[in-house]
């Protein structure tokens, strides 16, 4: 992760000099996604399929670290699109007070998008385009009994599942009138059994721009994914708000 997160800076560096040479446009937009966790899981093989369902809030109190970012590069009508997701969240609970029996949970996910783009409607900040890409994900489990006695006692399981899903997905721009408030949101849809059975994204924005080259918006995430493969399933959806910066160049 850190190794990604160096590519990413270095490269950000340079980008400026680039657009100016080469009559490409940039915009690299941090954002922060406060979102809750519902579904099934089992990130152990072999062990049993659990629901699980975690609040904004709690997962906001969990969270150890995080990383998220889209760049986006267009030229003409043609560009692409990159959306990097990290998440490393952990927690620790009382499995039985009465022995003593704790359990460390630490679970990290990566989601890496790159898509092409092309935008089809370009008229200056409404623009309309389709994309085509492919999304990695990397989802880390470890668990670390405690105390206790018996087969739990100071055990510690660990996993990693790693999966590549196709997707084919459309996003669009409109600017508000004469106003510097803008609309603006993406859907997307993977998998298709190649990866995971299925997935979708989609997420619906507001957005004011304060000068030609700083936007901010406040908007709502959602995103689904259904992933089973030899004992290990991942069938949850993540739904939050969304606060984002944009700086164009």
């Amino acid at each position: 992760m850190n190794t990604v997160i160096a590519c990413l800076l270095g490269a950000l560096l340079l980008l400026p000099t680039l657009a100016q040479a080469q009559d490409w446009s940039f915009a690299v937009s941090p954002y922060l996604w406060f979102a809750g966790v519902e579904g099934d899981v089992s990130s152990i093989p072999g062990s049993p399929v659990v629901p699980i369902d975690v609040s904004p809030s709690d997962a906001l109190d969990d969270t150890e670290a995080s990383f998220m970012l889209i760049f986006e590069a267009r030229k003409g009508h043609h560009g692409f699109v990159l959306d990097t997701l990290y998440t490393d969240v952990r927690s620790e609970e009382q499995l039985a007070p009465e022995i003593d029996l704790s359990l460390k949970s630490t679970s990290k996910n990566e989601a890496y998008s790159a898509a092409y783009l092309y935008e089809f409607h370009d008229q200056g900040p409404t623009r309309l385009g389709l994309l085509a890409g492919v999304r990695y994900w990397g989802i880390e489990t470890i668990l670390s009994f405690g105390g206790g006695s018996g087969e739990l006692a100071d055990i510690r399981l660990k996993n990693k599942e790693e999966w590549v899903d196709p997707f084919l997905g459309a996003r669009g721009r409109l600017q508000l009138g004469d106003s510097s408030f803008y609309l603006a949101g993406w859907a997307a849809a993977g998998g298709f059994g190649v990866g995971s059975d299925m997935f979708y994204d989609f997420s619906v924005n507001g957005g004011f721009q304060w000068n030609r080259a700083i936007g901010t918006t406040l908007g709502y995430r959602v995103f689904d994914v259904d992933y089973d493969d030899d004992g290990f399933v991942y069938d949850v959806e993540q739904a939050g708000w969304v606060l984002g910066l944009t700086w164009s160049f």
